[in-house]
């Protein structure tokens, strides 16, 4: 067994000095991936992927013959500060040590408390850094199951370097800077992609700590430091504090010659709750960890969730938790899987919808729905100008998004049935438009497929059916909601089955679109209207608001819609926040077109079907849910 190799990420080929450095010498060797073109002598070349896609390509792919595995960016300018060469330096404290991770003192080009203070350079051979960049380390071979594959589902950069970090607290005083050897940042760190866009890497260091946080067992420590209960939630506390920790206690690396093994359960249990989700699969191996699902496990999985019944998702509580324990205690040849990956196997593989098969049904509607051809109408902007109002016109019932109607020609002159979500919004100026009409020009039922109407004086949530009933009784105006009489909601059986999440999405540098933890009413209704006996549902106007794509107000809804709701950010307005537009399209996608009555209209159901969708859904399905219950 060589001492260690060194692995390199390069656009098109190795730093050459590094190259000299490490490439096939007795004690070690070189190897790399390119990734903005092929390189004969590379390991792979790896276009379209992140740096941590790529670092994971390489200990995929890398010999498992070494003591330790380097990682040296090729911009990295590697300075001995002895009479010793680059590798020599290296192999000297890796005996030395026998660290669990080695680097070196920060030079040039790197922001960190250390970099540029000689005197605390000078004043020892060694200490104990936390939280050091990760462009030249060397990790022991036992921790490449800890610390690999990195995480990739916050976009792959700075999120993981932190990951890294807060993973090596275990091991920390066998995590070595080595005082002897100095190394430059060729790009400074304010050329760096991750501070040209500060805002986005904070916002997805944050959801990272966010995501671990709850599996890291010595959070008091790091608590205590918070200033305010927001600050427990910053990703750089950590860092802060276990900096301080080990610059107050001047502490310095042990030597112990005695472990040859650092993956010791025992001691990572002390502070790590291993049944955290990041840590489902550390007895698996790498290769295994990035591939799909075994063909046998897919079954598996298939038929345990072919046996979720409605009442196992009629809850305020997140199910998909204990389904996904479940189904990952009967896994054999795969690793386990995410809460996110079993709702995207439930929505691919189980083909119908719960909700759209078992949901309780008003008996007026389904009566009026029955074997009717249904239009659904809801006010995107890219209805107008194609002359659409006759064909919706045709249809035996229309169903309208709240109430009025912005040009008949392009959006029809019907509305049998009008959907409201009734929050504080819109529930008032409908009220206030039906009150206005006469008996026979008013819709044969209002529906609606929220719980939450507006929020109480002691803060307390106001049902929809609390407050609209007696006002659409008075009315005369049947209403159908999807509350029952044990005061339990069947919309939560639907809210699991699209499984929305809070986060934000980027399109371009400064450039967000910031998702709520909830689906459309708008959506929502169109899954209700299908639990009836309807012949078919067509769809007009509606479409995911530009498939989430940021947008003008006058992009997002017909000049009329917003005249009479005003604009985003007015009290009145829309919301700022989109409900998860995502989630929506991958239910949309998964389920809704598998049934034979719903008709999605052209434009949007070529966007659904796009490369682009289909890719922002693939990252969409990494993300973790942190809201686990609803209203």
């Amino acid at each position: 067994m060589k001492k260690f190799c060194a692995l390199q990420i390069t656009p098109e080929a190795p730093n050459p000095k590094h190259v000299e450095m490490f490439a096939n010498q007795e004690e070690c060797d070189f190897f790399f991936v390119t990734h903005d073109g092929p390189n004969k002598d590379a390991m792979k070349f790896c276009p379209n992927t992140t740096w941590t896609d790529t670092r994971n390509t390489l200990v995929e792919g890398v010999p498992k013959d070494y003591e330790y595995y380097g990682f040296v960016d090729y911009d990295y300018v590697i300075k001995p500060l002895r009479n010793l060469r680059v590798k020599e330096q290296i192999l000297e404290d890796l005996n030395e040590y026998s660290p669990a991770v080695l680097t070196y003192y920060p030079g040039a080009g790197l922001t960190t408390p250390f970099a540029g203070n000689t005197e605390y350079r000078d004043s020892r051979d060694a200490s104990v850094i936390p939280f050091t960049h990760a462009g030249f380390k060397f990790v022991h071979h036992s921790l490449l199951k800890w610390f690999f594959p990195m995480i990739t589902k916050f976009g792959g950069g700075v999120e993981s370097c932190h990951l890294f970090n807060i993973l090596e607290i275990p091991f920390l005083k066998h995590v070595v800077c080595s005082h002897r050897m100095l190394y430059d940042n060729g790009v400074s760190d304010m050329e760096a992609p991750h501070n040209q866009d500060g805002a986005w890497s904070d916002y997805r260091m944050n959801e990272m700590w966010k995501w671990i946080r709850p599996a890291f067992k010595k959070i008091s420590v790091v608590d205590q430091y918070a200033t305010q209960e927001d600050h427990k939630y910053n990703a750089m506390l950590i860092k802060a504090v276990f900096q301080k920790v080990a610059l107050d206690n001047n502490l310095v690396p042990t030597k112990d010659h005695q472990i040859t093994d650092y993956f010791n359960r025992d001691i990572i249990g002390l502070f790590f709750d291993l049944e955290h989700e990041r840590f489902a699969n550390l007895d698996v191996g790498i290769h295994k960890q990035l591939s799909e699902v075994h063909s046998e496990d897919k079954s598996r999985i298939n038929k345990l969730l072919s046996n979720i019944t409605f009442d196992d998702l009629k809850t305020k509580v997140n199910p998909w938790i204990d389904i996904t324990k479940k189904i990952n205690d009967n896994i054999r040849n795969s690793r386990k899987i995410t809460t996110s990956e079993c709702v995207d196997f439930y929505q691919r593989n189980n083909g119908d919808s719960l909700f759209i098969k078992s949901s309780n049904s008003d008996p007026a509607l389904s009566e009026y729905l029955k074997g009717k051809r249904v239009a659904y109408v809801g006010p995107a902007p890219y209805l107008q100008d194609q002359g659409n109002g006759s064909e919706i016109d045709s249809y035996d019932v229309v169903v309208r998004i709240q109430h009025g109607i912005p040009n008949p020609n392009d959006y029809g002159t019907r509305t049998d049935i009008i959907q409201s979500c009734l929050n504080s919004n819109y529930g008032p100026p409908l009220v206030e438009y039906l009150r206005n009409l006469e008996s026979p020009d008013r819709p044969r039922f209002v529906i609606c497929n929220d719980t939450a109407s507006q929020m109480k004086t002691n803060g307390e949530w106001a049902l929809t059916n609390e407050v609209y009933e007696p006002i659409f009784a008075d009315l005369k105006i049947p209403f159908v909601n999807l509350r029952n009489e044990d005061d339990t909601w069947d919309r939560w059986v639907l809210y699991w089955e699209i499984y929305a999440k809070q986060h934000i999405e980027r399109f371009a540098a400064g450039e967000f679109t910031v998702y709520s933890a909830n689906f459309n009413s708008g959506y929502g209704a169109i899954n209700m209207l299908l639990s009836y006996p309807l012949k078919e549902l067509a769809v007009f106007g509606l479409d995911f608001y530009n498939a989430g794509v940021p947008q003008t107000d006058e992009e997002k809804y017909h000049k009329q819609y917003t005249d009479t709701y005003g604009k985003s950010g007015t009290p009145m307005g829309p919301d700022k926040m989109l409900h998860d537009q995502l989630s929506q399209m991958m239910h949309c996608k998964n389920v809704l077109l598998k049934d034979s009555r719903f008709k999605l209209d052209t434009p949007v159901l070529n966007m659904l079907n796009s490369d682009s969708v289909a890719k922002r859904i693939n990252d969409f399905i990494l993300l973790p849910k942190f809201k686990n219950e609803t209203l």
